[in-house]
């Protein structure tokens, strides 16, 4: 309990000391509050300079006590609306990362494992808390972003190369090799795929192509986006891949179609029996779409044709008939 004594011969100080240590907190309490939404702490000091009104026309211990309270009331609820608009700006913070890391990865042109770090940063990101997990976070983002820089950097170089090399045949120049590959697969193109195929036929090795369809891809991107077609186009390539010889060159042949030429001793019977049980079973895999996860079933319409015999150009005629005819 505050007890005020006016008796200065005991060297207790008077009321007029309390008074001005009671407008010197008003003072200061109102010129160092932290400022977090500008209408509001107006009104905070507003409401101390009332205070300091009310202190002025009366300064008795008495009143002195009850703008006492009301200052500390004042200054709870202040803090309180500060603590909230705080913790809303933070929340909102973050999800605006989130939305941004997000958006990165979806138009991302870096590597796989940069889009999943990403990915994964976004979910982080919207579960931070603390000041230094969004300092840890930082961190990991810079990284991320440094990965997907030089990536870019590669690919942006690969493309240069690509284009200088096409000026150069078109003007005549001695022909240097064009390398094209996919930027989604990272595979050979159809032209890559047609030349292993004529030296096949020009060698006279047995062989065969297996062309493979994705299902339903166009449909897929239209309904989830690309981003997540081009995820299912490389878990069918990782699944293709595994399912055939080492040995087995694979090329992406179209938008939603591979090619594999296969070298082989065995007869094309046994070849095509091999790829019916690769895909006999039913195949689906889960991806992640933002905050939710989608199932998608993984089928593909599929022909094995022998190259013994035939010309290159026929082959191409018969792979692409089949493309065409097939529902996709």
């Amino acid at each position: 309990m505050i007890s005020f004594n006016t008796n200065r011969s005991q060297g207790v100080a008077d009321g007029s000391t309390y008074e001005r240590m009671a407008e010197m907190l008003l003072q200061a309490i109102g010129l160092h509050a932290v400022e977090s939404d500008p209408a509001e702490h107006e009104h905070f000091r507003a409401t101390l300079n009332a205070f300091q009104s009310k202190l002025g026309q009366d300064s008795s211990p008495a009143n002195i006590l009850v703008v006492t309270g009301g200052v500390v009331q004042a200054l709870q609820h202040y803090n309180l609306h500060v603590s909230s608009s705080l913790r809303a700006q933070s929340a909102e913070l973050q999800r605006m990362v989130g939305m941004l890391t997000h958006a990165m990865a979806e138009i991302s042109a870096g590597s796989e494992t940069s889009i999943s770090q990403l990915e994964g940063l976004r979910k982080s990101i919207e579960e931070a808390s603390a000041i230094d997990d969004m300092r840890v976070l930082r961190g990991r983002l810079s990284e991320c972003l440094e990965s997907i820089r030089k990536e870019t950097k590669r690919q942006r170089a690969e493309s240069t190369l690509m284009v200088n090399q096409i000026d150069r045949m078109r003007e005549g120049q001695p022909k240097a090799p064009i390398e094209i590959v996919d930027p989604v697969t990272g595979l050979g193109l159809r032209p890559h795929a047609e030349s292993a195929i004529q030296n096949v036929c020009d060698d006279r090795i047995q062989a065969y192509a297996g062309l493979f369809l994705v299902d339903r891809i166009q449909v897929i991107n239209t309904r989830f986006g690309a981003a997540l077609g081009d995820k299912l186009l490389l878990f069918f390539l990782q699944y293709l891949s595994q399912g055939l010889s080492p040995a087995d060159r694979i090329f992406r042949w179209g938008r939603g179609t591979f090619l594999a030429v296969m070298e082989r001793d065995e007869s094309y019977e046994h070849v095509r029996r091999e790829v019916a049980r690769l895909f006999a079973r039913r195949l689906e895999q889960t991806f992640e779409m933002g905050d939710r996860s989608v199932v998608i079933p993984v089928a593909s319409t599929w022909i094995v044709v022998p190259l013994a015999g035939f010309r290159p150009d026929e082959i191409g005629r018969k792979l692409d008939g089949f493309v065409a005819t097939s529902p996709g």
